[in-house]
């Protein structure tokens, strides 16, 4: 039987192997073939069901791509911006909770903090069913950080490497213990791609769904001729144009990321008004949509045709953050060029880069020793 997960693709991860031949992707451009001929009232809802992974963020995207397409107003709710900012916090809390307890664990640096960090998980006002979790948010916040999350905010925002090897040397709590003890490799320094912030210009945008002409083009993309990287660390409203150094930054950019979703509404800074999200009409019957995600950007470009009364879809193209991570030329093939060859060597600092960049489907680690498959949430 052929699952979700299978359909979705697997990330084949050979370290030590030169660029391009260290990652390998299989991910089929499937909302093309799910959708052609299908309704623009049920294509969003098949889309969420078929990218179970930020399933909120494909669904306001590709609403928002097909209004566009059909020259309606595009422009995100309100209550389209305050459940995007819900999925995605929920989405870093289970990830900062559960994986990477897992993820960042070196063996022998130090306990595992499972305990601990799940007694933190069943109190997150984030993954409780209250009709305003942010209301909570800040109190439940300070407890895991062991401080004010606007006072370690600001001083993230003021020097970031600085204030987390700081933060995480003086402050108890499983959360800053786990990052001490795997700064060591994760502070090695990466060789950033470009920061993707094509979402800042609809000139840009424009271009770039021109670019987007085969499906080849939508999972391993380009913008302005170069592989680029999204994150937490590309938002187009965060302050800092500097990149982070390294994945251990990174881990440091999803806690910031967490905060300013848990801070009250304001544009640009916190709250619904700090994700980007967004679209317009790239040509006639054809729309382009942005959505800044827990792993950085998605962007859907929906094609339609028929009768006003009953378009249908007639294209479609999603290109996920992952495409743009790990592209074969990216920031992450750059940095398996530089491992152990040896998958059980390379382990750890493998575990600790696939964390800070977070696929969204299953990788497999492909080496002379062995092979191992691994699921990812």
């Amino acid at each position: 039987m052929t699952t979700l997960p299978s359909l979705a693709g697997t990330l084949r991860v050979r370290p030590g192997l030169p660029r391009p031949h260290n990652l390998a992707s299989d991910r089929r451009a499937l909302a093309v073939l799910l959708l052609a001929g299908r309704s623009v009232v049920e294509a969003p809802h098949m889309l969420a069901s078929l990218f179970t992974l930020c399933g909120h963020a494909h669904l306001l995207c590709a609403t928002l791509a097909l209004a566009a397409a059909r020259g309606q107003d595009a422009s995100a709710s309100a209550a389209q911006r305050r459940a995007l900012r819900r999925e995605t916090a929920r989405d870093h809390a289970l990830r900062i909770g559960l994986d990477w307890p897992v993820e960042l664990y070196v063996p022998g640096a130090l306990p595992a903090w499972a305990d601990s960090s799940h007694r933190s998980l069943r109190g997150c006002p984030w993954l409780a069913e209250a009709p305003s979790p942010e209301v909570d948010a800040i109190a439940w916040l300070a407890d895991l950080l062991g401080t004010s999350p606007l006072a370690w905010l600001a001083l993230w925002e003021r020097e970031p490497a600085q204030w987390l090897s700081q933060w995480c040397e003086r402050q108890r709590g499983w959360l800053p213990a786990l990052l001490h003890a795997c700064a060591p490799l994760a502070n090695g320094v990466l060789q950033a791609a470009p920061p993707l912030r094509v979402h800042g210009s609809p000139s840009d945008l424009g271009a770039f769904a021109a670019g987007l002409g085969t499906a080849f083009e939508a999972t391993a993309p380009t913008w302005r001729s170069q592989c680029a990287e999204t994150g937490t660390w590309t938002r187009l409203h965060d302050p800092r144009a500097e990149l982070p150094a390294s994945a251990w930054e990174r881990f440091g950019a999803r806690i910031a990321d967490l905060v300013r979703l848990s801070l009250p509404d304001a544009a640009e800074r916190g709250g619904a008004g700090w994700l980007a999200a967004g679209a317009l009409q790239t040509g006639i019957g054809e729309g382009l949509a942005w959505v800044e995600t827990a792993r950085g950007l998605l962007i859907h470009r929906a094609r339609v045709d028929g009768r006003p009364a009953d378009r249908r879809v007639a294209g479609y193209d999603v290109v996920a953050p992952t495409d743009w991570n790990f592209h074969r030329l990216g920031a992450v093939a750059h940095a398996l060029e530089r491992m152990p060859a040896d998958g059980c060597e390379a382990g750890p600092l493998l575990r600790i880069l696939m964390a800070a960049y977070d696929p969204c489907v299953r990788f497999a680690v492909e080496s002379r020793t062995a092979t191992a498959e691994l699921p990812h949430a």
